[in-house]
């Protein structure tokens, strides 16, 4: 079964004036603005990421694009852009379902063909094609990372359409070499903590749908952290966030507490600090509409929140592309719909 990949448009999110949280968390303020040159977009296309030069690779979606068909752009801390070229195979321009930065500045693609087939693609610092390989045709691959060893870590779900009804459809991760080879299938303990207003998660006891199952796995995130770890966040679900290490040992499991009438919206690593993203829905609003935004501070070795920051400034949006060192970058659109890079502190 083919899953499409489920974007959100930061660009068509708006921040309004009412909401509010029971808490007193730091307030963010912007404390510096970059323009990206020549470079618009009318959607940012989550996940943004984020290498340890904090250099940002962004999907900018522009009103023409076609479904998956939105390149990959690098941008440097000073606002300098380099767009990657959309991968090809055979006759036909194949969907980009994720992409993840090498640790050489390149990138590799996780992509879809015509007929649904997965295949991952690696391209060097200059946009040149490197190598590809191809994935089971049984996992719906939906999330991809690599480790600057060269190690990549694939997320989806697999399904086997012979199977008995409700067997052979399940949760599914592993390392691949470069070469395509799996080396470890890694084991996670799948839970789901939370779940979103709109979709509430069946009582205690209730066995999970797998439509649920499988949206849960689609809405997630995955990455490498300077630290020697993959983080792996289920977004739809409120969490767990996973910590894997280069060899596909699942090392913690992360329970972030979610803002009361908020969301999981993305998350970001530092070292051993996961920066979990909130949004908050205006109330009332049948658009996307946000009033707040939170991101809680957590430590991955101990679980142990180490701050909660706030803003509603439309000025920095729900984009974070970067936290390092206590600042915290965003990536938004400005006049006429220009990229621009914003980064806040606490203040």
């Amino acid at each position: 079964m083919i899953t499409a990949r489920i974007a959100l448009l930061v660009g068509v999110f708006f921040l309004t004036a009412d909401g509010g949280s029971a808490q007193a968390p730091l307030e963010l303020k912007p404390v510096a603005s970059v323009n990206v040159p020549g470079r618009t977009a009318y959607g940012i296309i989550e996940p943004i990421k984020c290498d340890s030069n904090s250099n940002i690779y962004v999907q900018a979606y522009q009103r023409s694009d076609a479904l998956g068909l939105t390149p990959v752009t690098k941008v440097t801390p000073d606002g300098k852009a380099t767009t990657f070229p959309l991968p090809k195979l055979k006759d036909e321009r194949p969907q980009i379902l994720d992409f993840a930065p090498t640790a050489e500045g390149g990138i590799v693609l996780l992509v879809m063909d015509s007929v649904g087939h997965p295949f991952v693609d690696g391209y060097s610092e200059d946009g040149q094609f490197n190598w590809r390989f191809s994935l089971p045709a049984e996992l719906d691959a939906m999330q991809i990372a690599v480790s600057p060893k060269g190690k990549i870590l694939v997320s989806g779900f697999w399904s086997n359409a012979g199977a008995p009804a409700g067997e052979g459809s399940r949760p599914f991760a592993a390392l691949f070499d470069r070469a395509g080879r799996v080396e470890r299938e890694v084991t996670l303990t799948e839970e789901s903590q939370a779940s979103e207003p709109e979709a509430p998660e069946p009582g205690p006891g209730a066995a999970r749908s797998l439509s649920h199952i499988r949206r849960t796995i689609s809405l997630s995130s995955l990455q490498f952290s300077s630290n020697e770890s993959f983080v792996l966040a289920r977004l739809g679900s409120g969490g767990p966030i996973y910590t894997i290490s280069p060899d596909g040992f699942e090392m913690s499991t992360l329970h972030p507490t979610v803002p009361p009438c908020s969301r999981l919206h993305s998350v970001k690593v530092d070292g051993d600090t996961v920066a979990a993203l909130f949004v908050k829905k205006r109330k009332e609003s049948t658009q996307n509409e946000l009033s707040d935004i939170f991101v809680s501070l957590i430590n991955s070795q101990t679980g142990e929140q180490q701050g909660l920051y706030h803003h509603s400034a439309a000025q920095l949006g729900a984009g974070l592309a970067c936290y390092k060192n206590g600042v915290f970058t965003f990536l938004t659109t400005g006049d006429n719909d220009q990229l621009e890079i914003v980064r806040a502190t606490a203040k």
